[in-house]
């Protein structure tokens, strides 16, 4: 079926972000059609454009770009209009929509006739504050933004949380670099006595402006395994930390899976080449959850499950089905902001 919704190609232009367009830049006919125009969403409180993407072959594909600031998993339809009055579409003005995995399926009926459209979000990467260490690599306290390490801000305020591979540093310092690289935080300070958590105060410090940025601390032993023989994959660090208050939160982790699938706590083991915990293992049909074992006696437990935001894991996510038996590779990638997990039998 053509496509028809009606589109000057000025307001496209703008629409998708482009500052200005040539008259050498319109097609022989300036006008795209689509059967779905006008589609506004309030997303944060900022209301954008759902634009229509072109094919490499000049017509126009079935995904709307929805680009925004910062993503959510809701947005709010503010105005859509239809160019076939007897159609209709599974959404009105008022409704709340929900993205999962970043995208909403957008259908248009005519009768028999069924057209599906899918509603993509885009967003600006959120703020992230680079690792610098006095061991990496030989080169003490040196930051390389293509490879270091960084934890993000994925709600885009002044907490950052993210997972930190101190497998290979021992007792080395270790540093944040705020993105922008005007200042870091340190503190000297540290954890002792093989502990695996705690809270330790930051201090503001102007950037050299060399590209070296050097630690007083913390000092900690980071590949602790508090004699816990189930750890078995010691120096991976969750850390999560308050430009505000300058408060960051250490703790070691050892994930494993839990729950009816699994049977038993089962610990996965990490790889540093890829940045990826992983096991394979034998699973029932039941559900599973991935949680930390805790490192010492008193370690908090952190445990996630599915969920359908920004990112596919969560404290608050869901279980996790597994409708058959079988052997199963189960693999958990905290590496990124958006945490991430695969199962394949």
């Amino acid at each position: 079926m053509k496509r028809n919704i009606t589109l000057i190609l000025t307001t496209l232009c703008l629409a998708i972000g482009v500052a200005s367009c040539s008259e050498d830049s319109y097609p022989e006919n300036p006008t795209l059609v689509s059967p779905i125009s006008g589609l506004v969403l309030e997303v944060n409180g900022t209301d954008y454009v759902a634009t229509p993407l072109l094919q490499e072959d000049g017509l126009l594909s079935e995904t709307l770009l929805v680009a925004v600031n910062q993503p959510s998993t809701t947005a709010i339809v503010k105005q859509i209009d239809i160019s076939d009055p007897s159609a209709t579409v599974n959404i009105s003005v008022g409704d709340v929509i929900t993205f999962r995995n970043n995208q909403f399926v957008l259908e248009w009926t005519k009768g028999v006739q069924t057209e599906t459209f899918l509603l993509e979000m885009s967003y600006n990467p959120p703020p992230v504050m680079y690792l610098v260490m006095s061991g990496e690599k030989g080169d003490y306290y040196g930051l390389n933004t293509e490879t270091a390490q960084t934890i993000a801000s994925i709600t885009y305020n002044n907490l950052f949380e993210g997972y930190i591979d101190l497998t290979n540093t021992s007792w080395n310092n270790i540093g944040l670099v705020q993105s922008d690289q005007s200042a870091y935080f340190d503190v000297s300070a540290g954890l002792g006595g093989g502990q695996s958590y705690g809270t330790l105060a930051m201090v503001e410090k102007p950037s050299p402006g060399t590209g070296y940025y050097p630690c007083d601390g913390p000092w900690g032993d980071w590949t602790t395994d508090g004699g816990n023989a189930s750890i078995v994959s010691p120096g991976i660090w969750k850390v999560n930390f308050d430009l505000t208050t300058r408060q960051i939160v250490l703790l070691e982790t050892q994930w494993a899976v839990t729950g009816t699938a699994a049977g038993t706590v089962k610990a996965m083991v990490y790889n540093s080449d890829t940045r990826k915990w992983s096991l394979t293992t034998e699973l029932a049909a039941g559900k599973l959850k991935f949680t930390t074992i805790p490192v010492s006696a008193g370690d908090p437990t952190v445990t996630y499950g599915a969920s359908d935001g920004i990112v596919r894991l969560s404290e608050t996510g869901t279980d996790i089905t597994i409708d058959e038996a079988g052997t199963y590779r189960i693999e958990l990638d905290l590496s990124t902001p958006f945490y991430d997990y695969t199962i394949t039998r």
